[in-house]
Order: structure tokens, then sequence, then C-alpha cells
């Protein structure tokens, strides 16, 4: 998806989750702050594992097109191998399935999902194995 398009989906999605926020506290008008808190915490974590998703899918990508894709290990160029799907959870407790390019070294072997050695934050702890 291009990034005009990607922009466009989230600006529907945050409209989407603004509005959807409006008609839960009318239905819900003597909410204490911890209720109101924990249904705008529910509603903004799925518009954050959205953007989270679908900026890890676009760095990912433009790593192939630059063709900047190395093995960590003995600098060899990746070659592709595929699409590959991996399951995460973001802070928000958010399952994101993330649809990535697979690598792997022709050199010495090593298989990356997704390539390029980023780093992700996933539940608070920083893994490049798990992004």
């Amino acid at each position: 998806m291009k990034r005009g398009e990607v922009q466009a989906e989230w600006n529907g999605l945050s409209e989407e989750m603004t509005q959807g926020i409006a008609d839960w506290r009318e239905q819900h008008p003597k909410a204490s702050f911890r209720e109101i808190e924990a249904e705008i915490d529910k509603r903004l974590s799925a518009l954050r594992a959205k953007m989270i998703s679908d900026t890890a899918v676009a760095s990912a990508q433009a790593d192939w097109e630059k063709g900047a894709v190395v093995c960590p290990k003995c600098g060899e160029q990746l070659e592709k191998k595929g699409k590959k799907k991996r399951k995460l959870e973001t802070q928000g407790g958010r399952e994101v399935e993330l649809v990535r390019e697979y690598g792997v070294c022709p050199k010495c072997g090593q298989g990356i999902f997704p390539p390029g050695g980023r780093v992700a934050v996933v539940a608070g702890q920083a893994d490049p194995a798990r992004a």
C-alpha cells in the first residue's frame, strides 16, 4: 500500500474510533474515570496495532526494494524465499499479523524474518528476533 493510501486508512480508522468513543460515552453517561480510560485504551490499542503493523511491513519492503538486505552473520546479499506470516503482540495486548519477505543467505544458510536486522519493541522489550 502506498503512503497516501495508508494515511487515508489511518485517518478513517481514527475517525471511526473517535466516533465510537463519543457513542460509548452517550451510552455510559455515569462511567467512572477508570471505565472511560479502559474504553479509550481499548479503542486506541486497535488503531495503534494497525499503525505498527503497516509501518513494520513498509519498512521491511523498503529494504528489499533498495537491495539493502544482507546477512547479519557474513554480510552476503540475501535471497528472497517468499513471504511468511508472523504473529506478534503489541504492548496494548493486540495481536498483529505481519506478512513479510523471508530471506536466506546463500553463503551461510542463515534464514531471516524480516531481513535487515530490524529491532522491534514487543511487550516493552527490544528483541531483534521478534520483529
